[in-house]
């Protein structure tokens, strides 16, 4: 009987220690709880430093950084996750066509306010995008 909880025991932390060293992959961000449920404060926080730091670059594709109508590079990036987005910008990030420094020239923002612009820019490249295929649309028509 003993041998019976010894092998059980050993089961169990084995176990244990196989499961914690698994990494979940990380959650597309259109498809995450915290993109999906934005309050209207946490989307006005995130819009407010749009307006104070990220447009600056984000908007014209100035120190090469990437505008809102590329889809293809925001659902690319959606897919790496909340956390990787936002440690990026909290640490700063060299990309192939320039420097975002850390907290994208946002240097009194808290750890929020820069979770709150990164979903907010996701929010926004989505109707920016959606703006682009209406005009091609109409163009066309």
């Amino acid at each position: 009987m003993k041998n019976v909880y010894f092998y059980l025991t050993i089961l169990f932390y084995l176990t244990i220690f196989i499961s914690c060293g698994k990494k979940l992959p990380p959650v597309n961000i259109y498809q995450s709880d915290e993109y999906k449920n934005l309050t209207k404060k946490e989307l006005i926080t995130g819009e407010s430093i749009w307006a104070t730091a990220c447009f600056r670059c984000h908007r014209y594709g100035t120190n090469g950084a990437v505008i809102l109508e590329e889809k293809e590079y925001w659902d690319a990036n959606a897919s790496k996750g909340l956390d990787e987005l936002f440690k990026s910008v909290w640490e700063g990030k060299k990309g192939e066509e320039g420097v975002m420094p850390p907290k994208g020239f946002c240097n009194l923002c808290s750890e929020d306010e820069i979770r709150y612009s990164v979903l907010y820019l996701f929010h926004l490249a989505k109707k920016a995008q959606e703006a682009a295929e209406i005009q091609v649309k109409e163009k066309q028509s």
